[in-house]
């Protein structure tokens, strides 16, 4: 049986190896179908960052398509440039899906192999760390090129708004100049450009810290599903600690319970070798004894053998004597089937001390044997003493049958009952002698069974404390790596709440920018206004001064012959806003007003004069604000993307 248990156990455990290798073998496909996968597309974003670079490049060209100097050849371009964006997009999507199988193999790999425990396990994680890294670093380069693409997207349908009036341009040959002229861009556009791309700029800005939110988010995740992996590994492992301890304990009972059956037996052993002791001490006794019987009774042989020598010299006594030699045959026959009779009876006993063998009790069987024998040797000690002192007494017959010869025939009978007595005691303590010899034997048999029995019981001991060592050293292993568990446990939560707290500060600062940005396009939009009302205040004021000038020339008109030529040269031409021609049309008026004193009162050219002057000093003062208002602007969008 325990044969037939071990190899199931060893089926069992080749079962159990064969499909745990078959799990690896899976596992190592999987990590390197990862890699290949990962490779692959490392390879590609390469190539697709080389072909981003080369249309940023040609961006910079194509900028100037849809001014005045664009041509038939920057238009193909700008087709090969649209088409080469259409071929990036379509490859950057294709990677991204790729990315997303390639995080759900990651995924399904590192759920398999926090449930089933290999020896090279370690080596797995690192490796689905790696393509883990990968990944990322991946996932960060497409977010890149997509940053690039809405840019060169930006770009492209800025071309396309350009390149359809300059199809038309071309298109009309004929009026092709003027169309251009119409269509080309003003000063005023481009710098509406830059801003719009500034805040392009700004807004991609803000993509990118969503999009950093957002990964911080899916790091967050992460971790919490680490950490979960973690926490659900670890209680499987301390369910797996508690059975190994529980067999652990089994088997320390069981090692216990072994040990004390081992004592039990090993001091029954010690007073069965004892008993053992005292019985061949008693046997050597009763061999001593039975010697001394021998020689006692080969000495009363002897007087026996006299006796019959007298007897035959009697001649009265011969017929007596054949009677008594016919009834000491007859005694023998006797003595033979008695001797028989204890031939069944001895092996009678030994088969009743088999069966005793056999029984559980054994020990007390013993026990009481050794007893019996020694009740056995005390009554043939005693019978020996009572043949001693027979002896005595026929030695006293003989030496009264000196005497009285009339009694010997009485003393002869009662001496041959003696004899007879005596052999019969002599079989008898030899049969017990036999029988003590054969018990002994059954002790030796019995000593021989319970030495192997003990023997099976150490190696069961030892087999046991061998399996107690293994088991110990298992737990060793286990708490070992529990405590590492423990340990990256405790590394993880720090790291998840130091993440916690760096999104929280992210948060705050998040929220801080906002506020900000509030604030200063309020202020913007404040400083707006009030460039808006100050440019209002400065067209009612050049208005105003507009009408003064054509005022003045109609009063230069009512002059003289001389000044009408500057009058009329001075109303082809358009008179410049700038403080030296308002100067000059001002002296030139209190000029020409100084002999008219007729005309006016010299205090409304006083007022005049003052109210000019006024006017003029206020002009460059509103250019300075106007400069330092822009010159702001600029200065905070540079600083709002340079703080970003």
């Amino acid at each position: 049986m325990e044969e037939i248990v071990q190899e199931d156990v060893r089926n069992h455990g080749e079962a159990s190896s064969s499909s745990r290798s078959e799990e690896e073998q899976g596992i190592e496909g999987m990590l390197a179908k990862l890699e290949m996968d990962s490779a692959y597309t490392s390879e590609k974003l390469l190539n697709l960052h080389v072909l981003l670079m080369h249309l940023l490049a040609w961006d910079n060209d194509l900028e100037r398509v849809g001014t005045l100097d664009s041509s038939a050849a920057s238009f193909e371009k700008a087709l090969t440039f649209d088409l080469l964006c259409g071929i990036l997009e379509s490859e950057v999507k294709e990677v991204d899906e790729i990315l997303d199988e390639l995080e759900a193999q990651i995924v399904d790999a590192s759920y398999k192999l926090s449930t089933c425990k290999h020896s090279n396990s370690i080596f797995m994680e690192g490796k689905l760390g790696e393509s883990a890294d990968s990944l990322k670093q991946s996932r960060g380069q497409v977010s890149e090129i997509n940053l690039q693409l809405a840019q060169l997207r930006r770009t492209l349908h800025y071309i396309r708004n350009g390149t359809s009036e300059n199809e038309e341009s071309v298109g009309y040959s004929g009026h092709g100049e003027d169309l251009r002229q119409k269509n080309a861009l003003r000063p005023s556009d481009l710098r509406h450009k830059n801003a719009l791309r500034m805040l392009e700029k700004s807004l991609a800005r803000e993509l990118e810290l969503d999009k950093k939110l957002i990964e911080f988010q899916q790091n967050e995740e992460e971790l919490k599903l680490k950490l979960h992996y973690t926490e659900e590994v670890s209680s499987r492992m301390e369910e797996a600690s508690e059975f190994i301890w529980g067999q652990f304990l089994e088997a320390e009972n069981s090692s216990e319970v072994l040990m004390g059956i081992s004592k039990e037996l090993v001091g029954r052993l010690q007073s069965i070798q004892f008993s053992q002791n005292g019985s061949a001490q008693r046997e050597s006794e009763l061999k001593a004894k039975l010697e001394d019987l021998t020689v006692q009774l080969e000495g009363k042989d002897l007087l026996v053998q006299n006796l019959e020598g007298t007897i035959a010299e009697n001649r009265e006594m011969v017929s007596e004597v054949l009677t008594l030699r016919e009834q000491v045959k007859s005694a023998e026959e006797k003595l033979e089937k008695t001797e028989s009779e204890l031939k069944s009876v001895n092996a009678s006993k030994q088969e009743v001390l088999l069966h005793l063998a056999e029984m559980e009790n054994a020990n007390e069987s013993i026990k009481e044997s050794l007893f019996e024998a020694e009740s056995r040797a005390e009554s043939g000690e005693a019978k020996i003493k009572e043949v001693d002192a027979a002896n005595l007494e026929l030695t006293e017959e003989l030496n009264f049958l000196k005497d009285a010869d009339e009694k010997k025939t009485k003393k002869v009978s009662s001496l041959e009952k003696q004899v007879r007595e005596l052999e019969f005691q002599l079989q008898n303590s030899k049969v017990s002698s036999e029988a003590s010899q054969e018990q002994q034997n059954m002790l030796y048999t019995a000593i021989w069974d319970m030495e192997t029995l003990i023997e099976d019981l150490k190696s069961k001991a030892s087999k046991a404390e061998s399996r107690t060592e293994t088991v110990e050293e298992k737990c060793v292993v286990v708490s070992t790596a529990n405590s590492v568990l423990n340990k990256e446990v405790i590394l993880l939560r720090q790291r998840a709440k130091y993440l916690e707290a760096s999104l929280e500060l992210a948060n705050d600062e998040k929220e801080k920018n906002a506020q900000e940005i509030t604030v200063r396009n309020k202020l913007l939009m404040d400083m707006v206004m009030q460039l808006s009302s100050e440019r209002e205040r400065i067209q009612e004021q050049l208005y105003s001064l507009a009408k003064e000038n054509e005022k003045l020339r109609v009063n230069q008109c009512s002059m003289g012959s001389k000044f009408q030529r500057n009058k009329t040269y001075a109303g082809d031409k358009e008179l410049p806003f700038n403080a030296e021609s308002l100067q000059a049309g001002i002296h030139y008026k209190n000029a020409m007003e100084e002999p008219e004193t007729d005309v006016e009162p010299e205090d409304h050219y006083a007022s005049e004069k003052s109210s000019m002057n006024t006017e003029i000093r206020r002009a460059p003062n509103l250019r300075r604000i106007l400069v330092l208002a822009l010159a702001f602007v600029l200065s905070f969008i540079l600083c709002f993307g340079v703080f970003y």
